[in-house]
């Protein structure tokens, strides 16, 4: 066998069985040459010896943990401190079938160069933080948690009968993509950060968790029950209510199972904690993506004039609209949902922003302009809102084409926006807003007019201040 370093050594057992087949012990048969050199050990005082005799004279060598925890013909991969000689050691146990008998091998990889090499790197407050090569190799650069190389290894060396119940977590995140596409990979990044301090504030020290993908986390529980285990995803559950994220409200599906049987596949549990949080997330993605929407327009309400009060008047508004034009209950139903949500992407505007008080510059003007592109992506992906995504999109858009995101013109921008950008101009300039002071009504519907075939269809524009007229007398008389 090759030796990759000067520390690095491995010894061979073979398996010790009864007359009837039954696996008793392993008897140490061969030594590596380096072995003395590096440990110090006189090969002579421990070779032809049986496992467990080595194991009450010596542990300066991992044997006692592997002993207790034996499983013959298992692939075992573990980290070892060994104290006596100062070093980092992964070591390796395989079965090597290739001789005439069967053997046991464990190979002593020398790491300690990785464990002394670091870098540093600054955290998001300026911190500077210095991460040794093992953490690299280990640990995911975003979270911090543990990644998924690092989880299979733990995986392997935990699946033992000592560790049982051996409980396992699959989290994914709800909504990431829709957070990703409306407000930048930076805030879908921020919230895998908030979601990995979540959780490292759950769980116990002896847990593993992992990052294992985009959106999901899986965590190893030794010595855990299923029950314990469901008790724990619903503190997390309950601290990611309790700790949203600036305008981002975390959700999370999971999906437990525990291994209670030496005799069960770890393959298997997993599997079953993979489809478990799958059936959770089909049933519980659509009410978090709505409950997100929800809390967003909430927030927006807070910070800008896009009120109840503004969408019960465009509802108000837009329905008179649609009894004159007489338009189908699709169209009706679209411009309720326009009314409601037209505007929830000025979410990802800066807030300094939306408050100033009087005119934006164009740097300012160009940002605010992306909240109908944040809001298509927002609503986008979700079932009871999605019909609508295209009608946020351009409900900025303007007949003479000068509108944006300068898709459409004229005829060519649905009814339906067309009819909801008059009755959103109307009641922005009749209101107070950060931007200008209010209008009287009739100052109002002459710039409508003065506005027909330039921002408003000019027939739409007349029907308009036609009805608003009629309403004005009714009220008189």
């Amino acid at each position: 066998m090759e030796i990759q370093s000067k520390y690095d050594f491995y010894l061979k057992f073979k398996p010790i069985y009864t007359k009837d087949g039954k696996f008793t012990d392993y008897l140490l048969t061969y030594i590596s040459e380096s072995f003395y050199q590096i440990t110090g050990i006189n090969p002579n005082y421990i070779i032809n010896k049986k496992l467990s005799e080595i194991v009450a004279e010596t542990d300066g060598l991992g044997f006692r943990e592997f002993y207790f925890n034996i499983i013959p013909n298992a692939k075992v991969k573990y980290e070892l401190y060994i104290k006596e000689l100062d070093r980092w050691y992964i070591i390796n146990v395989l079965t090597d079938m290739s001789t005439t008998q069967e053997l046991m091998i464990m190979y002593y990889v020398d790491i300690s160069h990785l464990k002394q090499r670091s870098i540093s790197y600054r955290d998001d407050e300026g911190k500077i933080l210095y991460l040794k090569d093992r953490d690299i190799l280990y640990r995911d650069k975003l979270t911090g948690l543990y990644n998924k190389n690092f989880f299979e290894e733990e995986l392997s060396r935990l699946d033992t009968k000592r560790q049982l119940p051996i409980s396992l977590i699959m989290g994914d995140i709800n909504g990431l993509k829709l957070i990703n596409d409306a407000f930048g990979h930076s805030m879908g990044d921020s919230t895998l950060k908030r979601v990995a301090e979540i959780m490292a504030n759950s769980f116990r020290d002896e847990d593993i968790i992992s990052r294992v993908g985009g959106d999901e986390f899986i965590i190893l529980l030794p010595k855990t029950t299923e029950e314990v285990a469901q008790e724990i995803v619903g503190r997390v559950q309950r601290m990611c209510e309790a700790n949203p994220l600036d305008y981002i409200k975390i959700s999370i599906s999971f999906g437990v199972a525990a291994k209670t049987s030496i005799d069960e596949d770890m393959s298997s549990v997993l599997k079953k904690a993979e489809d478990r949080m799958y059936f959770n997330k089909l049933r519980e993605s659509k009410e978090a993506k709505l409950d997100m929407i929800r809390f967003l327009k909430e927030r927006l309400e807070k910070i800008t004039y896009e009120t109840k009060s503004h969408y019960e008047r465009l509802n108000y508004l837009t329905k008179m609209m649609a009894d004159k034009l007489d338009l189908s209950e699709r169209e009706r139903k679209e411009l309720e949902l326009l009314c409601e949500f037209h505007d929830i992407g000025k979410i990802g505007i800066s807030k300094n922003i939306l408050q100033k008080d009087g005119k934006l510059n164009r740097e300012e003007w160009e940002s605010v302009k992306r909240h109908s592109e944040i809001g298509y992506y927002i609503v986008k992906g979700v079932k009871d809102v999605s019909s609508i995504d295209e009608l946020i999109l351009i409900h900025h858009e303007r007949w003479d084409g000068k509108g944006y995101p300068g898709l459409l013109k004229d005829e060519e921008i649905p009814l339906v926006a067309r009819i909801f950008a008059l009755a959103d101009a109307y009641d922005i300039m009749v209101n107070d807003t950060p931007y200008q002071e209010r209008m009287t009504k009739d100052e109002a519907l002459m710039e409508i007019r003065a506005q027909a075939g330039k921002q408003f269809d000019p027939y739409l524009a007349e029907v308009f201040i036609t009805l608003m007229k009629e309403i004005e007398e009714e009220q008189l008389a």
